[in-house]
């Protein structure tokens, strides 16, 4: 039986049936009819009834199987999204592993490029970028753990040499799972050569944005995004200027809120970096807003969503992430499990997740 390893531990081994049903949204009879009519090979319980236990990933490649022969969705377009905020601490980096995993098991095929040097997002998917393969192999972690490549490798004129997206993609669940582009400390070179060219009169800030126009092209086949139906940065909180390189590469910035501990400042702030990004390049990605630690039935938080709905009409989603005790650490960016709606995927908390998601995807333009 395949497992799923998670900062060099076993952390789920198998999922039920019902477990993989809420998964895939749809029910015990179709998941049981897509395994037959796929092919895909689910393991049985050794001992006591043969029931089919699924690992992770199964799941993904019953997702891309159902896409392409039994779709419940239709893709109209192609979106890339940057999530950010201009604070830390309102769960920016667990929505984006969960809500990029969720566009996965639509069958959507989705990148996350995590563009934080702290590598919050990587740690999120099960790899420890400050993990060497020296210590790896010290202490039994698979090798493909190791973190030994971020965008900045990818990049046109990257000190020693680019690297082909074949030796960068990271694929926790599969081929089938959501990829990442993971970070690590040195990714913030990427920022300081950046800099160094807006020094020398270079357009430094479009340079990520023509990296992945090249790679949706699919002009290079070193570096090659043409099959992507979703891509999203995780930006850090740093108004830096890879983050501006990625909001410039975007149809979207999806900015998540904490309505218990809303500031009308860090949205103000937000939309402020938008209107000068729109001044200054003549285009400015389309803001979204997703509420997070929503408590019904609370006055201020009632208090905030008017507010921002006033402020910003369209642009708060209306399904919104309720506190919970199945997040163990509300929506905090420092958990070392798989994202939620893996872990625990029959939570109410995973099926608002799912609810967002759908939402999120509609805003987009996508489905």
């Amino acid at each position: 039986m395949r497992h799923l390893f998670w900062m060099g531990c076993v952390v789920q081994a198998s999922y039920k049936v019902q477990a993989v049903a809420r998964m895939l949204d749809t029910t015990v009879d179709s998941v049981r009819r897509y395994v037959d009519e796929s092919g895909v090979e689910v393991a049985r319980q050794e001992s006591g009834p043969k029931v089919r236990q699924f690992s992770i990933e199964n799941v993904f490649d019953l997702a891309a199987w159902r896409r392409e022969h039994r779709p419940k969705i239709t893709v109209k377009k192609r979106a890339i999204g940057t999530v950010y905020a201009p604070k830390g601490g309102v769960g920016k980096t667990t929505l984006t592993a969960n809500i990029a995993s969720i566009f996965a098991l639509m069958g959507l095929k989705t990148l996350v490029i995590d563009l934080d040097f702290q590598a919050n997002l990587t740690l999120a998917f099960g790899y420890d970028s400050e993990l060497t393969l020296e210590e790896a192999r010290e202490t039994g972690v698979p090798e493909e753990r190791v973190v030994q490549y971020h965008l900045g490798h990818l990049v046109p004129g990257w000190p020693g040499g680019r690297a082909s997206l074949s030796d960068v993609i990271k694929k926790p669940f599969g081929e089938n799972g959501p990829h990442l582009i993971p970070s690590d400390l040195t990714l913030d070179r990427l920022d300081t050569i950046l800099t160094y060219d807006a020094i020398e009169g270079k357009k430094s800030d479009l340079k990520i944005a023509a990296l992945i126009a090249e790679g949706i092209a699919g002009t290079n086949p070193l570096f090659d995004l043409s099959g992507y139906d979703v891509i999203l940065f995780d930006a850090a909180p740093a108004k830096n200027r890879m983050t501006r390189g990625a909001l410039l590469a975007s149809d979207f910035v999806i900015a998540p809120v904490s309505l218990e501990r809303y500031s009308t400042k860090a949205v103000s702030y937000l939309s402020s970096v938008l209107q000068d990004m729109h001044d200054d390049v003549g285009r400015s990605p389309q803001l979204v807003m997703i509420g997070n630690f929503h408590v019904p039935n609370r006055l201020r938080v009632y208090s905030q969503v008017g507010k921002l709905s006033t402020e910003y009409p369209g642009a708060l989603l209306s399904v919104m992430v309720h506190r919970s005790e199945e997040f163990p650490k509300t929506l905090s960016e420092d958990e070392e499990q798989p994202p939620l709606v893996l872990a625990r995927p029959t939570g109410g908390a995973a099926e608002q997740l799912h609810d967002v998601a759908r939402e999120l995807l509609q805003k987009m333009g996508v489905i």
